[in-house]
C-alpha cells in the first residue's frame, strides 16, 4: 500500500476500535447526503488507525473492498478526497477562525472530480485559499462571521485552480495569427478572448453555486427542475440554462455550459 497519498499515517488502533471506526465509515460511504465534512474526517480516523490491519486485512484497498464495498479506486480516491479536505479545513480554520472550518462543508465546493483535478496540487491550494480568506478579513475588519461568504471563497479557489493549467501556458508568441494580422494584435486579441471567456465561465459558475443553494447536489436534474423553474422565473432565466450552470459549478467542466 501506497501511504504517500495520505495525510498522515498513525499507529493501528486495536480490534474493537477499528470494528467501529469502520461501522462509522461504512455509514458515511453508504449515505450519499453524507456531508464531506463527516466522511473525510471518519476516512482520516480510519486510515489513520490502520484499521485494515486490526480486522486482518493486507491493505487499505482490500479493506475497502472487503468492509467497505467499494473497488480499489474509490478507496484511493477517498484517501485523496480526505487530503484536500483535511487542506481546506485547516486553512479555512487558520485564516477565518476554528468556528468556520466546516463552511466550505458542500460536495459543490468539493466533488470526487475536483478532488482528481487538484491531486498534487494541495499546496497551491492552501495558498490560493489563504490569500481569498485574507482578501475577506481585510473587507470585515477581522474575521469574516459569514459562512455563505466564506464557503463561497472556498468554492472559487478550488474552480480557479481547477481551470488553470499546471504548467506554464505556452506563450502566445508562438501561436501564428492569420494571413496579414500583426502577432502583436493577434496576441491582444487571443488574451482578450481568454479573459472574456473567463469571464464568462465565472458568472457561470455563480449561477450554479446559487442553484445549487435551492437544489443540492445530491438531487437530480428531474428532482430539481421544480425550484430552478420557480429561480429562473425570478431572475430571467430558464430551468435548463440553470440546470447547465448547476452541472458545471458540479463538476468544472466547461463542456456543461458550451451553447449557453
Amino acid at each position: 500500500m501506497d501511504d504517500s497519498r495520505n495525510p498522515q499515517v498513525d499507529a493501528a488502533v486495536g480490534r474493537a476500535d477499528a470494528r467501529r471506526l469502520t461501522d462509522e465509515l461504512r455509514a458515511a460511504v453508504v449515505e450519499p447526503r453524507t456531508a464531506a465534512l463527516v466522511l473525510t474526517r471518519r476516512v482520516r480516523a480510519a486510515h489513520r488507525g490502520r484499521v485494515w490491519t486490526a480486522l486482518g486485512h493486507p491493505s487499505w484497498d482490500a479493506y475497502a473492498m472487503a468492509e467497505l464495498g467499494v473497488p480499489r479506486p474509490t478507496a484511493y480516491r477517498l484517501l485523496d478526497l480526505a487530503a484536500t479536505a483535511g487542506v481546506i479545513e485547516e486553512t479555512v480554520a487558520r485564516e477565518a477562525g476554528p468556528s468556520l472550518a466546516h463552511a466550505w462543508d458542500s460536495w459543490a465546493v468539493l466533488d470526487v472530480r475536483a478532488v482528481v483535478d487538484l491531486r498534487g496540487r494541495l499546496a497551491e491550494l492552501a495558498d490560493l485559499l489563504a490569500e481569498r480568506l485574507g482578501q475577506l478579513r481585510a473587507e470585515a475588519g477581522g474575521e469574516p462571521r459569514e459562512p455563505s461568504r466564506v464557503a463561497a471563497a472556498v468554492a472559487d479557489a478550488v474552480a480557479e485552480l481547477r481551470e488553470s493549467p499546471d504548467v506554464p501556458p505556452a506563450d502566445l508568441h508562438s501561436v501564428p495569427g492569420p494571413d496579414g494580422m500583426d502577432v502583436e494584435a493577434w496576441r491582444t486579441v487571443v488574451a482578450e478572448g481568454l479573459g472574456v471567456q473567463k469571464r464568462l465561465r465565472g458568472g457561470y459558475r455563480e449561477l450554479g453555486l446559487l442553484a445549487l443553494r435551492v437544489a443540492p447536489g445530491y438531487l437530480s436534474d428531474h428532482d430539481s427542475e421544480a425550484v430552478l423553474h420557480m429561480l429562473g422565473e425570478e431572475i430571467g432565466s430558464t430551468c435548463d440554462e440553470l440546470l447547465a450552470c448547476r452541472r458545471y459549478a458540479l463538476t468544472g467542466d466547461a463542456r456543461a455550459v458550451e451553447g449557453l
